[in-house]
């Protein structure tokens, strides 16, 4: 049928083949790094220099003879090393559960039929039909080539595309630049040519971003900061006559409960979870630095055939000047490539009444010049005998076979050649008279007024005098004779539907400050009724053509980018200029592509999308695949963005906010002269409640109502703003202060020291279980966040938070451990007082900070 490349395709394989050729060959698979496994990922947990700080403070205490000591700190350590463990191992699983999800595919003919299977499952002996874009599964040899060249640097270094013809060797890896072909598989998985060198190819591993190196960059900071802290409190303890062994481990133990060892693994877990939470929206993210530039995107520039549109195009307007060839020309120029192709060819069938399956024997394709989105056409030759044009009964006439198995036209057959492509193109290469040229042209306009896709059909008998029946197929068709002379036979117009839920998030982008674009190759009235039915509200002045571009030199067209909302007409070179000009402004593009030349501006764009039909070298250079090609799927996954980042705020901010309450207490006694307020077991055991599994949980918050109400962060914006440093600081200093003056009354007059160490550390172990609550939301008071059981998580961490905490003190082995006393009800009462203070204050701070927002506003 016309759908194939040629006439005479192999069957290929039948399906007892294939699970023959498998056994004996295996799965089409590379040799693979080994996975990380979970005991590599326990080790890791021992490679922080944290544990090994705070195994030394717990060889001073065996050394001291402080047995009890020991075992707390051990136990931390245990524990630390479990939670690492576990958070990692999880965030890692789910990483590499959603890489797996991109599994590439192949159009192989089996059994007679075409079908697409995962390239894994090819096998030596399988025919694949390639397209341009495609990435090569498993070596072959070519059956077929059609204007076919492949980009091999990844096996020659080298980027020039190189040519192929039928009987050349294709190799795994490679890439399909341009043209079409078959091929049959001679070689699979390690017995491949890149099988062969695939022990020395290493893929990139996945850099961190560029949050998870600032906070990273932080934290050493924080760290040094810490440490020279502590250690002028050692050397102050020292000279005010302190045991200087003694001295060693509080100081070690302080560091330790200050330094957020585990903030950066917080971090990657709620990145990952951001890529779960997206890909339930039917988006895949491929790389975490996606998830983190998603929220910060400030322009979209979007395709318009099946992302605002369905995809699914029926043809509702036709006019024929040559009706016959019009749907010949539907017929056999077509490949039943796309949604266009699948739509001509039902008009030609229901309209025609023909067998088309039958038109493709009696017409034979000899060539073809592929489509491109550089040409915008699609040319095929083909042999015909007797009359050409003009039979109303859909038959040419054919009584035999009319090509000889060379491919070429014999037994005085004629050559035909079918132009099928955008109609402006296709008429330039036309004989017609102004006032057909004219007539078609009103009737271009008229119909992409009404946000109709056009398509132009044309058709050339190739005459004896140009070139003669044994002339190979293939220079005909680049022979440039055959490319003009065209008759004009008709013009077709096309409906594909704009999605229904696309307008509503279109106006959702406009609230959130987000530019759309519209970025298209189709006709500039099409596009321009696309934008409007959208929501784009774009007026003519905001709509040019890509030779209205390429006019432009860099500098006005970055003058003009902003301004422009629709881009008709445009070639894929031109859409990385586009992104380039938006970038130089600043602005933070997300661009969608599909094809094979969309991969530099998709790599150029700080996000590149692809929809989940896009070609593979595509997919490849992608961050963000729309399964369902949804716009809306694009914009969900910004929104997703966005709560990723709130969430890190959140959590950083949390993390930090009891960082240096420990330090300051225990700092400003010793410069006091007081006893210690603090024991090296209480500091741990507080340890176990602040860094325990809230501050991650914390991140498990879903998204805020408004927050696609803002306008984009910058991709440079803090994760601590003034709001977060002054609650760090408000907090610490707050609860150290209410501590210090506690712990100074019972001591001064009550001359209890157990029972003052006792309030000031439940005080420190329980104040960040309240004022949590208070972190759920940094643009909100607590009273208007979202409902508790949002976040169920959050309530179990902070109950198991609590249960630690008060067994400290209720549980009579653990006070004797810890060496605590019982509290009266009135202790309490100070202990939870001074929580609600600390809650109080970070809900006055957001108050401030969006009081002040608000007034800039």
């Amino acid at each position: 049928m016309s759908a194939k490349l040629g006439n005479h395709l192999p069957q290929g394989l039948t399906d007892e083949e294939v699970i023959q050729k498998r056994k004996k060959y295996g799965e089409n698979v590379l040799p693979k790094a080994k996975p990380v496994s979970p005991i590599t990922i326990l080790l890791s947990q021992f490679k922080s220099p944290l544990i090994y700080v705070i195994l030394g403070a717990a060889l001073v205490s065996l050394v001291m003879g402080e047995r009890k000591d020991f075992a707390i700190i051990m136990a931390v350590v245990v524990f630390d090393v479990i939670l690492g463990f576990f958070q990692e191992y999880q965030a890692h699983e789910t990483y590499e559960s959603l890489k797996a999800l991109v599994k590439p595919v192949a159009t192989v003919l089996r059994n007679g039929r075409r079908t697409e299977v995962e390239a894994s499952r090819l096998v030596p002996g399988d025919i694949v039909l390639m397209d341009t874009g495609d990435k090569m599964a498993a070596d072959g040899n070519l059956v077929e080539a059609k204007s076919l060249s492949f980009n091999e640097a990844i096996l020659t270094g080298e980027s020039e595309p190189v040519v192929k013809r039928a009987s050349d060797p294709v190799y795994m890896g490679t890439t399909v630049v341009a043209g079409r072909g078959i091929m049959e598989i001679t070689a699979t998985g390690k017995n491949t040519k890149l099988g062969e060198i695939a022990h020395s190819i290493t893929q990139a591993d996945d850099q961190e971003t560029p949050l998870q190196k600032r906070l990273a960059a932080f934290s050493s900071t924080l760290t040094k900061l810490v440490i020279a802290i502590t250690g002028i409190m050692y050397i102050t303890g020292v000279i005010g006559g302190k045991n200087p062994l003694d001295m060693v481990r509080v100081a070690i133990i302080l560091a330790v409960a200050a330094i957020p060892e585990g903030l950066l693994i917080a971090v990657t877990v709620i990145l990952v979870l951001g890529m779960k939470r997206v890909l339930k929206r039917q988006g895949l993210v491929k790389r975490l630095l996606a998830v983190e530039t998603l929220g910060s995107v400030t322009v979209i520039c979007t395709d318009k055939t099946g992302t605002l549109t369905a995809g699914q195009m029926t043809a509702t307007h036709w006019e024929m000047s040559d009706e016959d060839m019009a749907f010949k020309a539907m017929a056999l120029n077509n490949n039943l490539s796309d949604a266009l192709e699948v739509a001509i060819w039902d008009l030609a069938k229901r309209e025609k009444q023909a067998d088309l399956e039958r038109w493709a024997q009696e017409y034979p394709r000899l060539d073809e010049e592929p489509f491109s989105s550089e040409k915008k056409y699609m040319r095929t030759l083909h042999s015909f005998r007797g009359k050409v044009a003009g039979d109303s009964n859909g038959h040419g006439g054919n009584n035999g076979s009319t090509e000889s198995r060379e491919g070429k036209c014999s037994n005085g057959c004629t050559q035909v050649v079918f132009l099928k492509g955008a109609p402006e193109i296709v008429l330039e290469r036309c004989k017609v008279d102004e006032k057909t040229a004219s007539h078609y042209r009103q009737l271009i306009d008229k119909w992409a007024d009404e946000g109709l896709k056009l398509l132009g059909l044309a058709y050339k008998e190739i005459s004896p005098d140009e070139f003669s029946p044994d002339t190979d197929p293939e220079q005909v068709l680049d022979n440039p004779k055959s490319q003009v002379g065209f008759t004009f036979a008709g013009l077709v117009g096309l409906q594909d539907p704009v999605r229904a839920e696309v307008p509503e998030a279109i106006e959702t982008c406009h609230e959130a400050g987000i530019q759309v674009k519209m970025i298209t190759g189709d006709h500039r009235r099409t596009a321009l009724r696309v934008a409007k039915i959208v929501g784009l509200d774009a007026n003519p002045s905001q709509v040019i053509e890509g030779k209205e571009l390429d006019a432009m030199d860099d500098e006005e067209l970055r003058r003009r980018v902003k301004d422009i909302k629709v881009f008709s007409r445009i070639l894929p070179h031109q859409k990385l200029r586009i992104v380039s000009a938006l970038q130089s402004l600043g602005e933070v593009v997300a661009m969608v592509g599909d094809g094979v030349n969309d991969a530099p501006a998709l790599k150029k764009a700080d996000i590149g999308v692809v929809v989940g039909t896009a070609s593979d070298v595509a997919k490849e250079t992608a961050d963000l695949v729309l399964l369902d090609s949804n716009f809306k799927t694009i914009v969900a996954a910004i929104e997703e963005g966005r709560v990723v980042f709130q969430n890190i705020k959140k959590v950083v901010s949390y993390t930090l906010s009891n960082s240096f309450a420990e330090i300051l207490v225990v700092f400003v006694s010793m410069l006091l002269d007081w006893p210690a307020p603090l024991t090296v077991a209480q500091i741990l055991w507080i340890h176990l409640i602040c860094d325990g599994p809230v501050d991650i949980v914390l991140g498990f918050e879903p998204k805020e109502e408004g927050i696609m109400k803002e306008k984009p962060r910058r991709v440079t914006e803090p994760i601590l703003d003034r709001l977060g440093m002054g609650l760090i600081a408000s907090i610490s200093g707050t609860a150290a202060l209410g501590c210090l003056l506690m712990f100074n009354h019972y001591m001064s007059r009550h001359g209890d020291v157990a029972l003052a160490r006792t309030i000031t550390f439940e005080t420190l172990a329980i104040i960040s279980l309240v004022y949590v609550f208070a972190y759920r939301s940094m643009r909100r008071s607590i009273f208007h966040t979202g409902h508790l059981t949002e976040n169920k998580p959050l309530i179990w961490s902070v109950a198991f938070g609590f249960v630690v905490a008060l067994s400290g003190v209720l549980v009579p082995y653990f006070r004797t451990v810890l060496g605590v006393v019982p509290l009266e009800p009135r202790h309490w009462v100070f202990v939870f007082g001074l929580s609600f203070l600390l809650l109080l204050i970070v809900e006055t701070g957001k108050h401030l900070a969006l009081s002040r927002a608000g007034a800039r506003q």
